[in-house]
């Protein structure tokens, strides 16, 4: 038997109520798809708003570091010349050096003055700055995770702890295990660092050594071709060194290594900072005799710290509390760089803490890109869904057709 379908008429549509239906169509899609727009393009200027602040910070930052070492250019020179530094001390000045072509620079001279071979000062550099590198790992994690990890949540002698084979057998089973804590360098160069850490302690007393007997030697040299007495009178001489005793005094240095650090267009910048410095040390000296304190509360009023003291040097009765010792041009140069290394110092503490030390992301920013990661990923499957779901039964005509 045939089966009868029975077709009824279809009701026909306009053409204006057919184009206003699709425009219909077309608008409430075109919004799903501009809001699903929207979300991406936040979450992606969110993202390149915490990665340009991070960059423009970092930046920043290397160019206060580069400030801060050249205010500070003569003082280390002064203590490079003259200091008898301890080996803590030259560990620090090993492990800080500014890239590989100022290291190469910096560790040829430090064997000449010492009298070692470069691959030796090289070596010991390597081996202090992979030292101060997990150092600083181990201190910065909470006590809870480093008694986890090391068995103990003390921080002295956390090398000689994490050097132990059992120890370090433990250590990198617990590490396996806590998938957030990252080492600062590889496992091998952290257990080389470790099991290491007497060695280099060792050498690094032997350089030290050597250093201070290089030190000696010139600071002898030194006094004898400007003809000083003490050291003071030595740096007195070469603040207000002529072209001529400039150029024998770099000679010297060239004699004991230390040239290609400081040649004669170094010392000559030098030479203004190391003058400045006599200044200031001069004029704190007189701010902080008893004749210079009463002057001062005389003429401002009140008591205040040095470097407030050393800010008001450009105000007309500052010569006056001084006794009329400095002339005002001195004294607004002092001013000026105090009022500057200030700023500096106060840039850097601002800048603590929202500069990552690897990477170009802190743990705090990372974790915020994370989120809105997260959140653009929910709403943009949020909004598909929903499209999805709303044209269910026409997508499934469209299949059966």
């Amino acid at each position: 038997m045939l089966t009868v379908i029975d077709v009824r008429p279809q009701a026909r549509l306009s053409l204006a109520r057919t184009f206003a239906l699709c425009l219909k169509g077309i608008r409430h899609r075109l919004f799903r798809s501009a809001l699903t727009t929207l979300v991406i393009v936040l979450g992606v200027a969110f993202f390149m708003v915490l990665l340009g602040d991070s960059v423009i910070a970092r930046s920043v930052g290397t160019g206060i570091h580069a400030e801060i070492r050249q205010t500070r250019a003569a003082t280390m020179a002064v203590d490079m010349w003259t200091g008898n530094p301890s080996p803590a001390t030259l560990a620090s000045r090993l492990s800080a050096s500014p890239d590989a072509a100022g290291s190469s620079v910096a560790f040829a001279a430090y064997a000449a003055f010492t009298g070692w071979s470069t691959p030796r000062v090289s070596a010991l550099a390597a081996a202090c700055r992979h030292e101060t590198v997990v150092v600083a790992w181990l201190d910065d994690l909470d006590a809870g995770t480093r008694s986890l990890l090391l068995g103990t949540d003390q921080t002295n002698d956390l090398l000689t702890v994490l050097a132990a084979p059992e120890t370090w057998r433990s250590f990198t089973a617990a590490l396996a295990t806590h998938r957030a804590v990252h080492l600062p360098l590889s496992a091998a160069e952290v257990q080389v660092a470790a099991t290491s850490a007497p060695a280099t302690a060792a050498e690094l007393t032997a350089f030290a050594a050597a250093w201070q007997s290089a030190v000696a030697g010139l600071g002898t040299d030194l006094r004898q071709t400007l003809g000083a007495q003490d050291q003071p009178e030595m740096l007195a001489h070469i603040a207000r060194a002529d072209r001529t005793e400039l150029g024998a005094v770099a000679a010297v240095l060239d004699r004991h290594g230390l040239g290609q650090l400081y040649p004669s267009a170094v010392l000559n910048g030098l030479q203004a900072d190391l003058r400045l410095d006599r200044q200031r040390d001069a004029v704190v000296r007189e701010l902080r005799s008893d004749e210079g304190r009463a002057r001062w509360l005389k003429t401002f009023r009140r008591r205040m710290p040095v470097d407030e003291q050393l800010a008001l040097l450009t105000e007309p009765q500052a010569a006056e509390a001084l006794g009329g010792k400095f002339a005002a041009a001195d004294l607004a140069a002092i001013a000026t760089a105090a009022s500057h290394e200030r700023d500096l110092e106060r840039k850097e503490q601002r800048l603590a803490g929202t500069v990552a030390d690897d990477g170009l992301l802190t743990p705090r920013q990372g974790f915020l890109v994370l989120i809105s990661l997260l959140v653009c990923m929910v709403g943009i499957a949020n909004a598909m869904l929903m499209a999805i779901t709303e044209r269910f039964r026409e997508i499934a005509t469209m299949k059966c057709l």
